[in-house]
């Protein structure tokens, strides 16, 4: 009899262990994770749906503060948390999933234009509570000795919202919070100080049970074919059309906007440059121009920016150089052959692979990328294509690559289009170079 009962006991315990329910928190963050109508919703949430994980588990959500999820985290009482930033520091205590969701960075905003960090000294600092930009911002802070009062807010809204009403001289926020609510709160502007890039990710605390049911495996595996399907960058452009945070009419009128100013600096830099490199400026213009008619508003989702997104941010990077006298340069980099037409996911993970932390890649048009190299030591072009070269060997995709290479120098005061266009003269020379000494 006590045999059986310990039998029934440990059938009990075991069947309470397999079959619980997987509790994972979510925030408002909106469009990557935030709550609809008492429902989980989200870019996040639709890659757990598209991975089964609520199909093959009894899931349990909570919502909550990203900071209170976090110690619910620590302690046991939750599983998993979506949407968090990979830092080494969080390495130590969770378990990551291994392809980011989507790359985000911290921004700096304002009511008011702030050439120089000082400005907030002493000043109201709207910040989300237990956020990775506030903690990174507090150390860059420190580092000016500039000291401000730090307001804590629940969601990056909260913050903008602060900002918009004049209760903070300025707020740290992430940049895609700042690119959904910045038509609802007219007043609020970012600053020049950008900074954190930082991967975004699923948590999971290490040494707990849900660790060994293969999620994160799943999630991963999920996220690699949604981002060479095209199909995580379609429901992340979906978000934007959602007139929960803004208008439709009004954001079309801020695409507007921005591709009418992005085509007027790109006429000013060509004319700028023409006069040095007319002929081979003119085809990399062209290049350009194509690659902006060509592609989707957004195609950040899988680490990779289209043309228009990534010179706003390549134009932020230049700023940071100047302003912390740091090296920065373009390559770009053109793929020839059937062979990496045919294999284009595995092209963009090799140069994924070859990006390190902070670095940013550029759909410039079908087959050719940029790579802005951000506090970089010194850049040997054929080492790097040594190392492409290997890596698209090892992956078994056969193909040409063309490297060319423009080191930013602050004292030219050129624009980022001409930076772009003189990394793309010196690879159409290495290009000719090749192709005359039949080196390919």
């Amino acid at each position: 009899m006590k045999r059986k009962l310990s039998f029934l006991f440990y059938f009990f315990l075991m069947s309470t262990l397999l079959f619980s329910a997987i509790k994972i928190g979510y925030y408002d963050n909106y469009p990557l994770t935030y709550d609809d109508n008492g429902k989980p919703n989200g870019l996040f949430i639709d890659v757990l749906k598209r991975a089964g994980i609520l199909r093959s588990f009894d899931v349990e959500f909570i919502f909550g503060e990203f900071a209170d999820l976090m110690q619910q985290l620590n302690k046991g009482y939750i599983d998993m948390v979506v949407c968090v930033a990979h830092t080494p520091e969080r390495e130590k205590l969770y378990s990551f999933n291994t392809e980011p969701v989507i790359i985000n960075w911290g921004v700096l905003v304002s009511f008011r234009t702030l050439e120089d960090i000082k400005a907030i000294d002493g000043k109201n600092v709207a910040v989300n509570r237990g956020d990775i930009y506030y903690q990174k911002f507090l150390e860059i802070a420190q580092s000016f000795d500039v000291k401000p009062n730090y307001v804590g807010y629940d969601s990056y809204e909260s913050v903008i919202r602060a900002v918009n009403d004049g209760e903070a001289i300025a707020g740290v926020v992430s940049r895609i919070a700042y690119l959904v609510n910045n038509t609802k709160y007219p007043k609020v502007r970012a600053t020049p100080f950008v900074f954190s890039p930082v991967q975004l990710k699923f948590a999971i605390r290490k040494g707990s049970e849900v660790a060994n049911k293969d999620i994160l495996e799943k999630i991963d595996n999920t996220l690699a074919f949604m981002k060479v399907s095209g199909e995580l960058d379609k429901i992340f452009n979906s978000y934007f059309g959602v007139s929960r945070m803004v208008g439709r009419q009004g954001f079309q009128m801020y695409l507007i906007i921005i591709f009418i100013g992005l085509y007027v600096l790109t006429i000013a830099g060509f004319m700028h440059v023409i006069k040095l490199q007319k002929a081979r400026y003119e085809a990399a213009l062209e290049v350009n121009r194509q690659a902006i008619a060509r592609e989707s508003i957004l195609d950040e989702s899988r680490g990779i920016y289209t043309y228009s997104i990534g010179l706003e941010i390549l134009k932020k990077y230049m700023e940071l150089s100047k302003r912390e006298n740091q090296l920065l340069g373009v390559v770009i980099l053109e793929f020839e052959g059937t062979g990496c037409e045919e294999s284009k996911g595995k092209v963009e993970s090799i140069l994924r692979q070859n990006a390190k932390e902070g670095d940013v890649i550029i759909h410039i048009s079908q087959n050719t990328y940029a790579l802005v190299l951000y506090k970089y030591g010194v850049f040997f072009a054929e080492h790097f294509r040594r190392k492409v070269v290997d890596s698209l060997e090892n992956n078994n995709v056969t193909c040409n690559l063309y490297i060319g290479f423009a080191r930013y120098i602050p004292e030219k005061n050129i624009s980022a289009e001409a930076l772009v266009y003189e990394a793309t003269a010196e690879m159409e020379k290495d290009k000719e170079f090749k192709k005359k000494m039949n080196i390919e």
